[in-house]
């Protein structure tokens, strides 16, 4: 029965507890211990029930209640403090404001997912909660940020798992009126709705918001009565779920509808960021505005979009990106790409690695590559890969000078920390690390800290840990469970052992198999009665991964077969309650990829914050973090052709590593508080070199220096008047393009000298032809270096030459460097083109060299 007529209701809060909406409407409480511990004040039992939704807390006390609430003056006296302390976080000048050198100006951060809080289950893993710690540590910070996603009636499925351990998928309905949200309304008090056109009619979305501290996230959902077809209202309802079709969708409503949706709002970011593939299609929609706005073509607005666009990618491996066939790109965009003024081919081309090929994909990456000026991989070892999988877009340079950066991912230290860490860290390294997270020196004070107090604090994490998770075992089996199955699981787990956290999603590239490729062994090292060992597992597999599935199946039947329940555990459904519990209570964090297909990883950073130790393949950050003392790695780096000789190879060194190594260095208590020195040695060395350098804090100071202040200038100084000079800039590269043809590097000498020695300085000059370009338009260079085996050019670099003179078409350029190297030794000269307004050298894909 559907009722005639519907309206919200929400609770009333007196007067002198109505602070508690504001609060309770802002997620910085998330990331403030003494915030939550207010919402916990209000009912410990029904925070719990409402999965630490303050509003549906909220909603679920009587006006009784919430009248007795209000006379309880020690609570109102916390509830003061916390608002007076929320306030001062809001308003407090802030880093931003110290390095702000370009004036105003905003930054558009655009994510498929996003994960903040448990209460708010828009996310499925790793990319949702890195972006949530980006927004929380932009906040933190000052930034002038806005967030732009899309909000899931169901978000990603939870997790059941079967008696024989095959993953099931469940999908829940959010209540959004009972979520930390707010849907956004125009002047006329209607909601903001937004359309954008897809094959059978328009699609329709209406826009919310959530506040995290002082960054806005703005998120589009389309399950709206506006939407005839149920197929558009379903757009928006899971998070990676449905076909390829929703995919297509989904990426045309967050990357097209959300730059829509801006605008609808009056809001005109100066920079935009898109993390991953997936919101690509925002950058065609941003440079349509600059043309409707400034009245000229797609290749002269691109220019704008370019230079003040970052793109993150988040994927190593060539298959992981996404891509669309064309003729589901046609069917979808091929209106929207001839309103842009492009031909098919032009259209294509931004999303293919050359010239149009109907029966390529459309890589989303590729369009994020050629429509922004800025982009990086997510940790060094990323920033490698993901130079080698895109050369073929700048094939013309080595690939050390393809212009994807890196900036390694990070994490939102409050948000991650344990309780009983962070008032250690108050006492010992005084509370600025709470505001100065990325300082090393305020870190390297950790020594201080009495091993007898840290590891005490660390079996408090494991014992939480344990209880937990046995609570949750039987919470999760309780309908079926008799006494005494009950009293078996609360003998799950020993509270004094070594205890291994493997928490990730089951894809087989991460081998959570590894562990268990050995039974015997395995069975060997968890059973030793004075050295016993035991391994909490989580993690979903997707719900199209069918192998992913097997895995999770596999480690349970084995478990099963070798008798091992007590001392291996899975803990389904994973999300960022039971990622805290674990990556805080731990010892050893197992992460097993094959190299090099993590991107980066940011779990084993959570627990290196709190003192749990990495046992890693040195891959994605743990490659450029590991330093011999502050965790274990599993080899020496190396990649292997033969996958089946990888896994046995890196087996062994596994179990090797926890018989020989990390179980007696864990149980060899020879002081007499009981305490193992040499692993508190191992906490400390790992909290110290972590901590600061793997924070979002750092993350997110880089992208504004490297990335964000300057995309501010170049956005200002090509809209300036008109937007004239992003017109010179097209028609210079127009002209470049015409004529690149014509640039010849003609000859190239040296001093002739036989008597070559490190620190010799080497005169090179060359006579160019330029045609009908002039020099201004150009640099020349000279690019030395090593010689190797193939005569190529290694360990690389180059100094620009000088222009001596110019007859006619001819110019004659000269110069020196200082030649370091030894053994074979050699240079050649190349030509870029130049400007000022350019990104970077490579900014066109040209570049000419000597023959």
């Amino acid at each position: 029965m559907k009722p005639v007529h519907s309206f919200i209701v929400t609770s009333h809060l007196p007067k002198k507890i109505a602070k508690l909406k504001e609060l309770a409407y802002n997620y910085w409480w998330c990331w403030n211990s003494e915030a939550k511990e207010l919402f916990v004040r209000i009912n410990r039992k029904l925070w719990e029930e409402a999965n630490h939704n303050p509003v549906l807390l909220m909603n679920k006390l009587s006006q009784v209640e919430l009248e007795k609430l209000s006379e309880q003056t020690d609570f109102t006296s916390f509830l003061d403090y916390i608002y007076d302390k929320f306030r001062n976080y809001m308003e407090a000048q802030t880093w931003y404001d110290t390095v702000n050198i370009n004036g105003k100006g905003s930054i558009v951060y655009f994510s498929m997912e996003y994960g903040i809080n448990e209460s708010f289950p828009n996310y499925s893993g790793g990319l949702g909660v890195l972006s949530g710690d980006h927004l929380k540590s932009a906040s933190d910070l000052g930034l002038p940020l806005i967030a732009v996603g899309l909000l899931y009636q169901q978000g990603y499925f939870r997790q059941r798992l079967t008696q024989s351990g095959w993953q099931n998928e469940q999908y829940i309905f959010n209540d959004f009126y009972s979520m930390p949200i707010t849907l956004m309304r125009d002047k006329n008090d209607e909601p903001v709705i937004i359309d954008v056109d897809l094959p059978l009619a328009k699609a329709f979305a209406q826009v919310w918001k959530l506040q995290i501290g002082r960054v806005p996230l703005y998120l589009l959902d389309t399950n709206i009565e506006e939407n005839s077809l149920d197929e558009y209202r379903d757009i928006t309802d899971q998070l990676y779920g449905g076909t390829r079709e929703t995919r297509i969708q989904q990426e045309i409503v967050l990357g097209i509808g959300g730059v829509r949706a801006l605008k609808a709002l009056n809001i005109e970011p100066t920079v935009y960021h898109i993390n991953e593939g997936h919101a690509a299609f925002a950058l065609l929609e941003r440079t349509k505005g600059y043309m409707e706005k400034y009245k000229m073509d797609f290749h002269s607005a691109k220019q704008i979009t370019k230079s003040s666009s970052v793109f993150t990618t988040h994927t190593p491996v060539p298959a992981g990106n996404e891509a669309f066939k064309v003729d589901r790109m046609e069917a979808y965009l091929q209106n929207y790409y001839k309103s842009l003024g492009l031909k098919k081919e032009e259209f294509y081309f931004l999303g293919q690695p050359s010239e149009f090929n109907p029966d390529e994909s459309f890589s989303m990456t590729i369009l994020g590559l050629r429509l922004t000026g800025y982009h990086n991989g997510v940790s060094k070892l990323h920033g490698i890969v993901s130079r080698n999988m895109w050369h073929q877009l700048w094939q013309c340079f080595p690939v050390d000078e393809v212009p994807i950066g890196n900036i390694t991912n990070g994490i939102h230290t409050l948000t991650w920390v344990a309780r009983e860490f962070a008032e250690l860290y108050d006492r010992y390294l005084s509370p600025r690390w709470k505001t100065e997270t990325d300082l090393e020196d305020i870190w390297s004070k950790i020594d201080i800290i009495p091993n007898e107090e840290l590891w005490r604090e660390k079996q408090r994490r494991r014992v939480r840990m344990i209880l937990f998770a046995r609570d949750y075992l039987i919470k999760r089996q309780k309908s079926f469970l008799t006494p005494e199955q009950v009293s078996k699981i609360n003998e799950y787990l020993d509270p004094d052992a070594l205890t291994i956290g493997f928490a990730r999603r089951f894809a087989t590239y991460k081998r959570a198999t590894l562990l268990f490729s050995n039974m015997e062994r395995l069975a060997e090292i968890l059973k030793k009665f004075d050295r016993p060992v035991q391994i909490i597992i989580a993690g979903k597999a997707h719900p199209h991964d069918t192998q992913g599935k097997e895995v999770i199946q596999s480690i349970i039947y084995k478990v099963r077969e070798y008798g091992l329940e007590r001392h291996v555990v899975f803990l389904e459904d994973y999300d960022m309650v039971i990622s805290r519990y674990m990556v805080k209570g731990c010892d050893i964090w197992l992460n097993t990829p094959i190299k090099p297909m993590e991107a980066s990883g940011t779990s084993g950073m959570k627990a290196a914050l709190n003192g749990t130790l990495n046992l890693s393949i040195l891959d994605g950050w743990f490659d450029e973090a590991y330093n011999g003392t502050n965790g274990f790695a599993i080899g020496h780096g190396e990649e292997y052709a033969n996958y089946d000789e990888q896994n046995i190879i890196e087996a062994s060194s596994l179990y090797d590593l926890l018989e020989q190594v990390i179980v007696p260095m864990f149980y060899d208590r020879s002081s007499l508080g009981r305490v193992p020195d040499k692993w508190v040695t191992y906490m400390k060395s790992c909290i110290k070199s972590i901590a600061w350098n793997f924070s979002t804090t750092r993350m997110v100071k880089e992208y504004s220096t490297k990335y964000y202040l300057s995309a501010i200038k170049n956005y200002k100084t090509l809209t300036a008047e008109n937007a004239k000079n992003a017109v010179l800039l097209n028609g210079w590269k127009n002209s470049i393009r015409d004529h690149w043809g014509e640039v010849e590097i003609i000859d190239v000498s040296t001093e002739e000298d036989n008597e070559f020695f490190v620190g010799k300085s080497i005169h090179v000059s060359a006579r160019v032809h330029l045609g009908k370009l002039t020099p201004a338009d150009v640099v020349a260079q000279v690019f030395y270096g090593t010689v190797n085996h193939e005569g190529e050019l290694i360990d690389t670099n180059f100094k620009d030459l000088k222009l001596i003179k110019s007859e006619d078409h001819l110019h004659h350029y000269e110069g020196e460097y200082i030649c370091n190297g030894t053994g074979n030794q050699g240079f050649t000269i190349r030509i870029l083109p130049t400007h000022k307004l350019m990104v970077n050298s490579a900014d066109m894909h040209l570049c000419a060299w000597a023959q």
